[in-house]
C-alpha cells in the first residue's frame, strides 16, 4: 500500500480510540490530508462496554465507524512498526504507508501477568466483541469472578449486579481497597453501591491460579468458582512500534509538544504515551486525558507539516465519573467525591454530558444525534464453534 499525500502534507494517525479520533480531528482542522490506520476502523466507546455486557445497551452504543465521526480516510490495517528514518509505517503483510508527520495513539493492551492458567481460561473486556461474548456467556453460568477492582471492574460488577440479580458475582482486588488510584472516599462509595447490588468484594487477595472452574487465591478466601473475567490492568506497547524511541513501562516519552523523544516527526497521545500534568506529575491512562492529548498531538502534527507554530500540551485531569446503571454512579469532581447523600444520582448526568461533549467535538450535532447512548439499535449474538458472530439489527 502506498500513500498519495496532498500538497498540504499528509498526517497519519495510528489508532481510532479517544486519542486517535481527536488527533484525526485536530490534524484535519490543520488543513492537511489525514489517514487513520486501525484494524477495524471503528471508534470504541469504552465506558459503555459494561452496559453492553449487562444487556442495558446495544452494540451501536459501543462503537461507531470513524468515518461517521470525522471526515478522514481510514485504512483498515494492522501497523507493525514505524520506520522513522524513511517516514513510513510498515503494515502487516508487508505494505508501507508514508507520512509527513505521524501520531501514535494505539492505546494499551490487556496486561496478562504470569499467572498459571490465566491466558487460557480467563477473558477480558476491551471492545464491543468482548462485551457481547460475555453477555452471551452469562445465561450459561451461575457465577462470575471479576478480577480487578479498578474503574472497569467496579463498573462492570455493579452493572451486572443490577441486571443479573440471580448471578453470583465476586469482585477480586489485590490492593487493600477498590479503585486504588482514587481517593479512599470514592472507594468507600463504590463498596457500598456494590453491596447494595449483592456483589461480593474481596480485597487484598492475589490470584494464584486460574482454571476452567474458577480461581485459586491467597489470603483467607482460598477459592472462588465461576467464569473468570480479567480486568486487572493495561500494558502499553509503544516500544514494539518505535524501537528508537524512549519509553517508560512501554509508554512513549513525549515532550511538551507531544513529540516522541528519539523519533523526530512522530507524536503520541493517549494510553501509549507517558503524559504529565501541568505540574510535571505522571498522568494515569484515561479517556479524558486521551482526548485532550489527541487533539493537541494532531494539531501539532499538522503544524509541523505546514510550518506553523506548535502549541504546548496543557493536560488537566478534572475528575472521574462511573455510571453503573439504574440512575446511580460514583465519581469525583477534582477532589470532591460523588456517591454519598444522593450525589450518586448526579453521576449519570455528568457522565452523559461528558459523552455528548466528546461526540460534539468530533462531529458536531450530527454525531450527537446519531451516536448518543441509547439509540434504538439492537444486536444479536450467536455463539458457534468458531466464536461469537455479531449482527446489528434495527
Amino acid at each position: 500500500m502506498t500513500s498519495r499525500p496532498s500538497v498540504s502534507g499528509h498526517v497519519v494517525v495510528l489508532g481510532a480510540g479517544y486519542a486517535g479520533a481527536h488527533a484525526a480531528r485536530g490534524a484535519r482542522e490543520g488543513g492537511v490530508q489525514v489517514t487513520v490506520v486501525d484494524p477495524s476502523g471503528d471508534h470504541g466507546f469504552l465506558p459503555r462496554l459494561a452496559g453492553v455486557a449487562a444487556g442495558r445497551s446495544s452494540l451501536g452504543d459501543a462503537r461507531a465507524a470513524l468515518e461517521d465521526l470525522v471526515d478522514v480516510d481510514v485504512a483498515r490495517h494492522v501497523a507493525e512498526r514505524v520506520d522513522v528514518a524513511r517516514h513510513e509505517v510498515i503494515l502487516a503483510g508487508g505494505g508501507r504507508l508514508s507520512y509527513d508527520a505521524l501520531v501514535v495513539t494505539v492505546g494499551a493492551a490487556t496486561h496478562w501477568p504470569d499467572v498459571p492458567g490465566l491466558r487460557r481460561h480467563a477473558t477480558s473486556l476491551r471492545d464491543a466483541e468482548d462485551a457481547l461474548r460475555l453477555r452471551a456467556t452469562l445465561p450459561r453460568t451461575g457465577s462470575l469472578v471479576i478480577v480487578g477492582g479498578g474503574s472497569t471492574g467496579v463498573q462492570l460488577a455493579a452493572e451486572l449486579g443490577r441486571a443479573r440479580p440471580h448471578l453470583a458475582i465476586t469482585l477480586v482486588e489485590e490492593a487493600d481497597r477498590l479503585l486504588p488510584a482514587e481517593p479512599a472516599s470514592l472507594a468507600s462509595a463504590a463498596g457500598r453501591l456494590l453491596r447494595d447490588r449483592d456483589v461480593e468484594v474481596l480485597r487484598g487477595h492475589r490470584v494464584r491460579r486460574v482454571d476452567a472452574g474458577g480461581v485459586d487465591l491467597d489470603g483467607p478466601a482460598r477459592r472462588r468458582d465461576g467464569t473468570v473475567l480479567w480486568v486487572g490492568g493495561w500494558q502499553a506497547q509503544g516500544d514494539a512500534l518505535l524501537r528508537e524511541a524512549t519509553t517508560r513501562d512501554g509508554r512513549l516519552v513525549v515532550g511538551r509538544h507531544l513529540e516522541v523523544l528519539g523519533a523526530p516527526g512522530v507524536f503520541a497521545a493517549g494510553d501509549v504515551a507517558a503524559h504529565r500534568d501541568l505540574f510535571g506529575q505522571p498522568l494515569s491512562m484515561s479517556a479524558q486525558i486521551a482526548l485532550q492529548a489527541g487533539r493537541v498531538a494532531g494539531a501539532n502534527a499538522a503544524a509541523l507539516v505546514t510550518g506553523r507554530r506548535r502549541r504546548t500540551a496543557r493536560l488537566l485531569e478534572l475528575g472521574r465519573v462511573l455510571d453503573v446503571g439504574g440512575g446511580r454512579g460514583v465519581g469525583r469532581i477534582g477532589p470532591v467525591p460523588l456517591g454519598h447523600l444522593g450525589t450518586d444520582r448526579v453521576v449519570p448526568l455528568l457522565h452523559l454530558s461528558v459523552d455528548l461533549r466528546h461526540l460534539w467535538k468530533l462531529g458536531g450535532a450530527r454525531a450527537v444525534i446519531e451516536h448518543a447512548p441509547g439509540r434504538d439499535v439492537g444486536v444479536t449474538a450467536t455463539v458457534g464453534a468458531t466464536g461469537t458472530r455479531l449482527r446489528a439489527v434495527g
